[in-house]
């Protein structure tokens, strides 16, 4: 009678793919996290900037003024960009949520990064019945938490009340501001 053959690997063959499958993941893991990253930068942004629009596309609609901005506990315009964002009709300019269903959208950011809101001395954005900015011009920068400017992105918002997001003009990996200078977290 014959003996059976063994059906299963040697030691060296299982090292051979252990190897194999160590060195691909090293050469796939950066551009996985790099993916990642990109990802949770668009999501923040994106998600942000079409908030933008809609309060602008409402504020035309409507004829009233539509502040966005972070809520405090007293619904009025708070300063931590890292919370629930809202939307919501203010007919009386006060930057405070009066009534339930004043509120239009709100959204909440995404991602682990950090957002950083620079308008002169305000931390809220308005829009008139015009479309335009009623407020100060101003962006909002979204950092990741290792504060990697390349990994950085920015919303724009010019007085036309249009939102564009920042680019890399010069090709050195970080997206510049408004002004042409490079982001900074």
């Amino acid at each position: 009678m014959f003996a059976p053959k063994n059906r299963g690997f040697s030691l060296l063959e299982l090292m051979v793919v252990l190897i194999i499958a160590a060195i691909l993941m090293n050469v796939a893991l950066p551009s996985f996290t790099s993916f990642i990253n990109n990802q949770q930068r668009k999501s923040a942004l994106y998600g942000l900037m079409g908030l933008f629009s809609f309060a602008r596309q409402h504020a035309v609609m409507t004829g009233a003024i539509v502040t966005v901005c972070p809520l405090d506990i007293t619904d009025a315009c708070g300063r931590n960009w890292n919370g629930d964002i809202h939307a919501f009709l203010d007919p009386n300019n006060s930057r405070k949520l009066l009534a339930p269903e004043a509120l239009l959208r709100t959204i909440s950011p995404s991602g682990s990064g950090l957002l950083i809101v620079r308008s002169l001395n305000r931390s809220f954005f308005q829009f008139r019945p015009t479309g335009f900015v009623h407020s100060d011009l101003g962006n909002v920068t979204w950092c990741p938490e290792s504060r990697d400017t390349s990994l950085a992105g920015q919303i724009i918002i010019n007085r036309g009340g249009q939102v564009r997001m920042a680019r890399d003009t010069n090709g050195d990996g970080i997206p510049e501001d408004s002004r042409g200078r490079p982001l900074r977290c």
